[in-house]
């Protein structure tokens, strides 16, 4: 097989793999509802040229001194990080929820 032959067959194959994810986009919050308690709004999980995959977010926090709910837009590999450390410094308990399609996180 000459080499100008294989690279015909690499471009193929990039060309059905781009085509393939392009149609076949693995699921990714592009919009999420950002605020906190009932102040929140719709927004933009990035700005562009970044392959970072986000996810929404919402934390539920109850009891304690002062009970929230925090919606935030977030890097799909990281957990719910400062509204664990803030429901638990005010003595409450909380959960966290997290989804993959545009604004879920109502």
């Amino acid at each position: 097989m000459s080499h100008a032959n294989s690279a015909s067959i690499f471009v193929t194959y990039l060309l059905i793999f781009v085509i393939f994810m392009t149609f076949f986009n693995i699921e990714a919050a592009k919009y999420c509802y950002s605020g906190r308690n009932s102040g929140y709004k719709s927004k933009q999980c990035s700005q562009g040229g970044t392959t970072v995959e986000f996810t929404c977010q919402k934390f539920v926090c109850e009891g304690g001194r002062s009970p929230f709910t925090l919606r935030t837009c977030a890097r799909k590999n990281m957990g719910c990080l400062a509204g664990p450390r803030i429901c638990q410094f005010s003595g409450g308990s909380g959960s966290c929820s997290r989804c993959d399609n545009d604004n879920c996180n109502s």
